[in-house]
Parts: structure tokens; C-alpha cells; sequence
């Protein structure tokens, strides 16, 4: 499917692109939305953006599936086939999440402008109200089918502790990493005079740079491993136990691990650290490129600057 995608927006002509894109345009319009939000940014901030985060999101989903396997057990061997097996099986939801993203939010967002917010303002806003919705529900079955979980594990209960967790999650990353994408703008960690510093400063700051290890980076990192954690656990305790799991069983997890002890439940969240640091720099790294999708060209070509 993902593949058919790509394979029939490359073979379109540029006059396909822009009036498949211009039909878009023209739906928005006759359902509401209105000239507060301009055509080229229902393009760049709505259409463009989503489809090339979902690309990032799944680009990086590899490290995140690999280092789960690895961190809960599996062999270098296993862990390589769930990084493929796990990513796969999130690209129809992933499509829904971001498609619906695309097409629900310019709706949201002229309604908060409707009331006096800023664009950008109700850009954000927008986006917390979509996942604070229904979204929430999609990104859970992503999660947890793409480390392998199978809807006949999935409890009630386990949800009542997954979807705040995830919500968590969300907030610190996938709002983070969709407002920011295309962009290659970021605070950096080191201080600016590492820039006329030493040589090993110089280069540092360089590498840094080089790299998009910054603020954005950071918070999708250190923001999420707490979130991750208790998600982690949930999505363990389902994979071995079934609908005969607990909350206790998933609460045991947290403060014991896999050992059962409080040392390993500490090795545990190291484990979880170092899972979102390699995730959250592969998928900061993606968002960090420019975006570059003829698709859209046409169709902006024809926009006003």
C-alpha cells in the first residue's frame, strides 16, 4: 500500500499533482474553511507537512522496534526482524493518524482563529485538541501492534494506564516532531562560544550542529522516557501474559523490571533511556531535513507567495 502510494504520485504528471491537490483545496473551501487560513498554507502546513512527517515517524520506526526487542530480551538476530515485522504493520495506521491530522486540523485551526488566536497559536492548539481526541486511540493500536502485541492481548485495563501514559508521550514528541518538520532551526545544547572556542569545543559545536542534536532533540528524548517507561511495561506484560494480565502484574513491572528487583527495575529504565535517545535522534535527524516532495510543487507553484 505505502509502496503503491509512492509509486503513483511519481509516475503522475505535474498537471495530475496539482489538480488532485487543487480538488483538496476546493473540498476544504466548500466545507468552511475559510480565507483566514491561506491555500499555499493549507498546502505547506497541512498537506505537505503531515505526509512527510508520517514518512520521518516511519523512516525511524526500525530503531524504536529494534531497541524494544533488544532492551525486553530478544537476540540481535530477533530484534532486526521486529524492526522490520513492527514497522510494517504500523503504516495503515500511521497513514489514518497523519491523513486525518491533514484533514481534520485546518477545520480546528479556523475555528480557534474564529476566536482571536494567532495562526500559530491556533496551530498548537489545534494539534492538543486532535490528541486529546480520538487520535490517541490510533497512535495506542500503533504502539502496540508494532511491538507485536495482537488485539486478542489487548485489555480495558491495560488502556486506562496506556492512553494517559501515551498522551504524555504524544505531547512531548509527535507534536514536537510534526511542528518541527522541514525545519533545520535549533537551539543548541552547548553554549554559543563553543563556536569561537578551543578546537574540541569548535568541533563539538560543529558535530552537534552537523547532526541536529539540540533542544528539540532533548525534550523528545528526556520528555518521553518516563511516558515510555510505563508504556514499556504495559506492552511487555501483554506480550507475555495475554488478557490474563493485570494491573498489578503491569505496576511489578514498573518497579521491578524483568528481574523482579528494584535493581532491575532502575537497569530497566536505563534500558528505556537509552531506547528514546536512539529513536528520538533518528526520528529528530529525519524531521530535521528539508522537506523535498515535487508532488506538492505544482500545486504551490500556482499559490501566491
Amino acid at each position: 500500500l505505502f509502496a503503491g502510494v509512492v509509486l503513483g504520485a511519481m509516475a503522475a504528471s505535474d498537471e495530475q499533482r496539482a489538480s488532485a491537490i487543487n480538488g483538496l483545496l476546493a473540498g476544504f473551501r466548500s466545507l468552511g474553511v475559510s480565507d483566514r487560513i491561506s491555500d499555499r498554507q493549507l498546502i505547506e502546513d497541512f498537506l505537505r507537512k503531515n505526509v512527510a512527517a508520517a514518512a520521518n515517524v516511519v523512516m525511524a520506526s526500525p530503531v524504536f522496534y529494534f531497541l524494544f526487542a533488544g532492551i525486553t530480551g530478544e537476540s540481535v538476530v530477533v530484534s532486526s526482524l521486529r524492526a522490520i515485522t513492527g514497522t510494517m504493520r504500523i503504516v495503515p495506521f500511521m497513514g489514518a493518524f497523519y491523513g486525518l491530522f491533514a484533514v481534520c486540523s485546518p477545520f480546528l485551526v479556523d475555528f480557534f482563529m474564529a476566536r482571536g488566536q494567532g495562526y500559530e497559536e491556533a496551530t498548537g492548539t489545534a494539534g492538543l485538541a486532535m490528541i486529546l481526541s480520538g487520535f490517541v486511540a490510533i497512535e495506542a493500536v500503533v504502539e502496540l501492534r508494532g511491538c507485536g502485541v495482537l488485539f486478542s492481548q489487548m485489555t480495558a485495563a491495560s488502556f486506562a494506564i496506556f492512553i494517559p501514559a501515551l498522551i504524555g508521550r504524544l505531547a512531548c514528541g509527535v507534536l514536537l516532531q510534526q511542528q518541527k518538520t522541514g525545519s533545520s532551526e535549533e537551539a543548541s545544547l552547548l553554549p554559543a562560544s563553543w563556536q569561537e572556542g578551543p578546537t574540541w569545543q569548535a568541533h563539538t559545536y560543529m558535530l552537534f550542529d552537523r547532526l541536529h542534536i539540540g533542544q528539540d532533540f532533548a525534550v523528545t528524548t528526556c520528555g518521553t522516557t518516563v511516558f515510555q517507561y510505563i508504556l514499556n511495561a504495559v506492552t511487555f506484560v501483554l506480550l507475555t501474559k495475554g488478557r490474563s494480565s493485570s494491573l498489578g502484574d503491569m505496576a511489578r513491572f514498573m518497579v521491578g523490571g524483568m528481574g523482579g528487583t528494584l535493581g532491575s527495575g532502575m537497569a530497566q529504565f536505563g534500558k528505556t533511556l537509552f531506547m528514546r535517545t536512539g529513536f528520538g535522534f533518528a526520528w529528530n535527524l529525519a524531521s530535521s531535513q528539508p522537506v523535498q516532495m515535487p508532488a506538492f510543487d505544482a500545486a504551490l507553484a500556482r499559490c501566491p507567495a
